[in-house]
């Protein structure tokens, strides 16, 4: 088949013509021969050439989108980068300014809020928190009992069945203790060296209003925990009441600080107070099992002044706490009921006769001297330890040394086959004291067999029950002094009880013996009912408390012996009383806590002492001609005073009022914080969040400008030029054919950094890469999912635009020298003052009454002088010690004259009372306002 086509057809349609004269031989075009093989040959090398020229330009094209796609990701990362280093300055910022100023920042927990305030917030805080607490103090509690069982039976266990020689049962006897003691030392040195002791004189100190918030933290709740459980689980002469109160005061701060996030009154000081009293009666209720004997034991040992209205708190926390421990052991353990601590039966028609009073009373008057002697060696031993040159060399050496040698020393005394024999090592603390209670002698013949099993822990082949019950005695008291200057969580109250019923015992086995048929009406007499009796008696002259009757009442179940406890513990605690303070009194003047002393009746010279002479002249303060500057320096070099008295004028001092460092602290913010200095930024910021439709867009816009749309019939001419479609998913919808430039990516880099950065200066990033080496040329640039990155920028979330660091000093620098506006700041125009004649014997009175720490000294209203428990607690001790402070030289007179009158430009000032229901003055004076 042969086809005729002019030139200009062929020049046009050659493909066509080769493709349809495949099959043919010739073909005429103008009368001219023409060989389609050759032809066909050369267009075929033409298509091959063209073929691999494309190639190359599609090469080039894909790595140009990919430069261009890097390009974009090291955009998107510098910018992200730089946002979270300006998230993180800021952060650091923040931090320091308020460790400059504030005081002490715990951690503020927010959960629950709608919960709570949509359930319970109805019902009333009080009575869901007091709740809360029994019920926490509660499981605290049986948890310690828990742990303290299986430690006893495990060492009990390595002693009887896995070692078989006499030294391979002493090692199992001594290895669990010291190893509980050992960890015990190093996890309460680690973690909270607060946890160490029992922790009742400083929740005495601070129930005073002096907070020791470094021993209410959550850190030292865990430790104390775990280190009573290693305590007492050791076997050592140590009780769980002290731990168990500091514990649970613990839980009431805690729980305080997540109510006052719930913007209800316990944010009110005074009410942290009213909550660590009843603290205390849950201690002891989850302890004894004694709700009435916690709550009267709180009101003795808190504070001289009881507030009635806190009584209900008290009983009400404490019947939740002891009402949960013991049916925890019903659910748990399996009991049948609910039953006493220390079971008694004391049933008798005619208990005692009057003439029995007489031994009941000389037993008060025994323990009475015995407590005092227990005091005044606890108080030479550890003065003997603080100070003992070798002790004090190992316990620099090794913290280890010491509470190993004296683990090592206790436990071996408790050891069976030696001296644990006359002591009933074999049996632990809550049986001894159940064995001692018993109602029967342990001297007279024809016992029955549970009798004999009794008596066969307190009597040998060598000694009888009064060696061992001596033996006992003696170590209870000695044992428990040293076990309690290990540092480790310790409580001294079960050891002392011990103590005295085993002296109680003693003095009823030798009543027994004398006196075989009783006395008057008796036939017989009940050593049990003296060991009660002695316990009570022993333990109120350590601690000198009346509440420990009720407390054995509550132990006990019986109040047979009502009148013979309630005689012995008046006279032991009577006596006691005049020999030596109390336990927790000789701790708190060991450590040297801020806690007021009593004033002695006998000293004269308390009533010719007067504030004046004692109180502290040099002030800081606060003036209403002050600049921001002198206030700053004033908050961040006085961190310790949380209130500062206000005046009118350096010269006339006149006292205006006070204002609590936290308010400070916001007035001062509100002048030189974060948010007004933003406010001078060059360009406003708009702190809202872009959406992902309005970032599309601003690429959209963007990508438009440097990849313009390539129309279809574009210049047969321009043979460099490819259409491509894009096929870019970005947003529903969208759909467009686009090119990009190479020389774009500066323009495009630009347009991104004016869009996510309006304050230039601070987010300013080094420039791009060099250049491709591509030629500058409009190149076409198939964009796929890879350059869909830049649609992904959620960098608008984090932007944070500030001024540079040198205009921010001088910005600051420049508020500061501002004069200080307390126009909004909320100020107590009435703190508690005194005048300079006010005597010792009334200012004593006042600070114990009202639970203050501080007060001002004024004169006519000039402010001269400021009171802290520090200066006080030193008159009171120098003038019971009969050495009063030095005189005043001044005489009391009246100055009538009056100051000249400075007229500086004084600013108005509004003072707002505070709002809290129960805030009435006295709720900024809970820290020390004296700086140490």
């Amino acid at each position: 088949m042969v086809r005729v086509v002019n030139d200009s057809v062929f020049k046009k349609y050659h493909w066509k013509v080769v493709n349809r004269a495949r099959k043919s031989s010739i073909v005429f075009t103008n009368d001219r021969k023409i060989d389609i093989s050759g032809v066909f040959t050369v267009l075929e090398t033409d298509r091959v050439q063209r073929k691999n020229n494309l190639f190359a330009r599609d090469f080039q094209n894909y790595e140009a989108r990919y430069n261009y796609t890097k390009s974009i990701e090291k955009i998107h990362s510098e910018l992200k980068k730089k946002k979270l280093e300006e998230i993180k300055k800021l952060k650091e910022e923040e931090k320091k300014r308020q460790k400059e100023l504030e005081i002490y920042q715990g951690k503020y927990t927010r959960l629950f809020w709608k919960i709570w305030h949509n359930t319970f917030g109805h019902l009333g805080e009080d009575w869901v928190f007091l709740a809360f607490l029994g019920i926490i103090v509660a499981v605290i509690s049986y948890t310690v009992d828990k742990a303290v069982w299986l430690c006893n039976n495990g060492q009990k266990w390595l002693y009887a069945d896995v070692a078989s020689g006499m030294f391979a049962k002493w090692v199992a006897w001594v290895a669990l203790p010291f190893c509980l003691i050992i960890w015990n030392v190093g996890l309460t040195h680690l973690v909270a060296p607060q946890a160490a002791g029992s922790g009742i004189p400083q929740i005495k100190t601070s129930l005073r209003g002096v907070f020791m918030k470094e021993v209410l933290t959550f850190r030292t709740l865990l430790v104390k925990w775990l280190g009573t459980m290693a305590s007492i689980g050791s076997g050592l002469p140590l009780g769980k009441e002290g731990p168990l109160i500091h514990m649970s005061s613990i839980i009431v701060t805690k729980l305080s600080k997540v109510m006052s996030n719930f913007n209800s009154i316990y944010i009110n000081e005074s009410k942290k107070i009213e909550m660590l009293g009843a603290a205390w009666a849950v201690g002891v209720a989850c302890t004894f099992n004694a709700p009435i004997g916690g709550v009267l034991f709180s009101v003795e040992i808190t504070t001289a002044y009881y507030a009635v209205r806190n009584y209900w708190r008290g009983f009400f926390a404490a019947v939740w706490g002891a009402t949960t421990y013991r049916l925890l052991l019903v659910w748990i353990d399996g009991a049948k009921t609910i039953t006493a601590v220390f079971p008694t039966n004391y049933y008798f028609e005619i208990p005692y006769d009057s003439l029995e009073l007489l031994p009941f009373a000389i037993l008060g008057l025994i323990c009475g001297f015995s407590g005092a002697l227990s005091i005044w060696c606890k108080q030479h031993f550890d003065a003997f330890v603080n100070s003992n040159k070798i002790i004090m060399k190992v316990k620099s050496f090794n913290r280890f040394i010491y509470p190993a040698i004296v683990v090592l020393f206790l436990s071996s005394l408790t050891f069976p086959p030696g001296l644990g024999q006359f002591m009933a090592a074999d049996l632990a603390g809550g049986p001894q004291v159940t064995s001692l209670f018993s109602n029967f002698s342990w001297t007279k013949e024809n016992l029955t067999l549970p009798q004999q099993d009794i008596v066969s822990h307190w009597s040998t082949d060598w000694t009888s029950v009064y060696e061992n019950l001596v033996i006992y005695l003696f170590y209870e008291m000695i044992g428990s002094i040293i076990a309690n200057s290990l540092p480790i969580p310790t409580g001294a109250f079960i050891p002392n009880f011990r103590a005295g019923a085993a002296l109680g015992r003693i003095m009823g086995e030798l009543m027994h013996s004398w006196f075989p048929t009783g006395i008057g009406y008796r036939s017989k007499l009940i050593p049990g009912a003296y060991a009660a009796v002695g316990a009570a008696a022993f333990s109120g002259a350590v601690t000198h408390t009346m509440s420990v009757c009720v407390v054995l009442f509550e132990m006990t179940s019986s109040i047979t012996y009502l009148i013979p406890t309630l005689i012995a513990v008046l006279i032991a605690n009577g006596v006691a009383r005049l020999l030596a303070p109390s336990i927790y009194d000789l701790v708190i003047r060991s450590k040297k806590l801020p806690y007021l002393p009593d004033l002695l009746p006998n000293t004269s010279s308390i009533y010719e002492v007067y504030v004046e002479d004692f109180m502290k002249t040099e002030i800081k303060y606060l003036s209403l001609s002050m600049n921001y500057g002198q206030m700053k320096e004033l908050l961040i070099s006085h961190k310790k005073i949380e209130v500062f008295p206000l005046v009118d004028h350096p010269q006339t001092m006149t006292l205006l009022g006070s204002i609590t460092r936290q308010e400070l602290i916001v007035l001062l913010d509100q002048r030189v914080g974060t948010v007004q200095r933003r406010q001078y930024l060059p360009t406003p910021m708009i702190d809202r969040h872009e959406t992902s439709f309005e970032n599309i867009e601003f690429i959209q816009s963007m990508r438009k400008r440097s990849v313009p749309h390539i129309d279809d019939s574009s210049d047969s001419e321009k043979e460099d030029d490819i259409r491509v479609e894009d096929n870019i998913t970005t947003h529903p919808g969208m759909h467009e054919m686009k090119e990009i430039k190479v020389n774009s990516l500066e323009d495009t880099r630009d347009q991104i950094m004016k869009k996510w950065a309006p304050a230039k200066k601070t987010m300013t990033l080094p420039p791009l890469a060099p250049k491709s080496p591509l030629p500058e040329r409009r190149t076409p640039l198939p964009l796929r999912r890879g350059a869909t990155s830049l649609l992904n920028l959620d960098v608008p979330g984090l932007r944070v635009c500030d001024l540079p660091d040198h205009e921010q000093q001088a910005w600051e620098v420049d508020q500061l020298k501002q004069q200080v506006d307390f126009t909004n700041c909320r100020i107590d125009p009435a703190p508690f003052q005194l005048v300079e004649r006010t005597s010792l014997l009334k200012v004593h009175s006042l600070f114990s009454l009202l639970a203050i720490n501080f007060a001002y000294v004024t004169s006519i209203g000039k402010l001269v002088g400021v009171v802290g428990l520090k200066e006080l607690r030193c008159a009171i001790e120098d003038a019971n010690s009969g050495n009063p402070p030095k005189k005043s030289e001044k005489a009391f007179k009246f100055d009538v004259s009056v100051p000249p009158t400075p007229t500086p430009a004084t600013p108005v000032i509004a003072v707002v009372p505070p709002t809290d229901g129960d805030n009435d003055g006295r709720n900024m004076d809970r820290i020390d306002y004296i700086d140490a």
